[in-house]
């Protein structure tokens, strides 16, 4: 590796080690005062401004929405996503999609077992169970089509079906981010918790991925 390379994947990894402390950091501090007046009061805001919005036909599109952030859909479609991967003999982008989403989710369990926090009690569209903090689809959208965006990055050539991917995936996540708080089942905060920590993850798991694609080729 020549002085021009090292250059490089020492910047690469410093930014990436940077907004992974950034984003760590923004979930801390929003963890540490989901009891705090400000949150509530933050929350009370975009809670009232979103559910304003509420109609029967808004509601039936949101409820198809969310659902695609939920684990049964995530699953299925992380198991058609790796096979037609392994079809292609992209075994180790099969290997990527499925641990991300499937360790993310088990950090998520734990970190709702470590807040505890309950749901918001404000007359809720559907019903959930568990701990609220951070947010399960909000964390799990985002790890899901984060990842496959990442999976389809590596395929595509062209840099305009690129930036579509990345738009896409971006507009789903942030879609089914709001769709929990409109449903009356998260805080803002438990969405926006859930992003941060996921945000993260990923990066984390691509960092990982990156270094071992790079072990591979050489």
């Amino acid at each position: 590796m020549n002085k021009t390379e090292q250059k490089m994947t020492l910047k690469y990894v410093t930014t990436i080690f940077t907004v992974i402390v950034l984003f760590i950091v923004a979930f801390i501090f929003i963890a540490s005062r989901i009891q705090g007046a400000e949150i509530i009061a933050f929350d009370k805001v975009i809670i009232d401004f979103v559910q304003s919005l509420q109609t029967d036909a808004t509601t039936k599109w949101t409820i198809v929405l969310t659902d695609m952030g939920s684990i049964k859909f995530i699953s299925i479609a992380v198991v058609v996503g790796a096979g037609l991967l392994c079809l292609y003999k992209k075994f180790s982008l099969a290997v990527f999609l499925i641990f991300v989403p499937s360790l993310g989710g088990l950090l998520n369990k734990f970190l709702k077992w470590l807040f505890k926090r309950e749901r918001p009690d404000i007359l809720p569209l559907i019903t959930e169970h568990g701990y609220s903090f951070p947010s399960g689809h909000s964390m799990g959208s985002l790890l899901f089509y984060g990842s496959c965006a990442y999976v389809l990055l590596h395929i595509w050539k062209s840099a305009g079906i690129k930036a579509f991917t990345i738009i896409v995936a971006c507009l789903f996540i942030l879609i089914i981010g709001i769709s929990r708080i409109y449903l009356g089942v998260h805080y803002p905060t438990d969405v926006v918790g859930g992003y941060a920590v996921g945000f993260a993850f990923l990066l984390v798991c691509i960092f990982v991925f990156r270094y071992y694609e790079e072990r591979k080729n050489k």
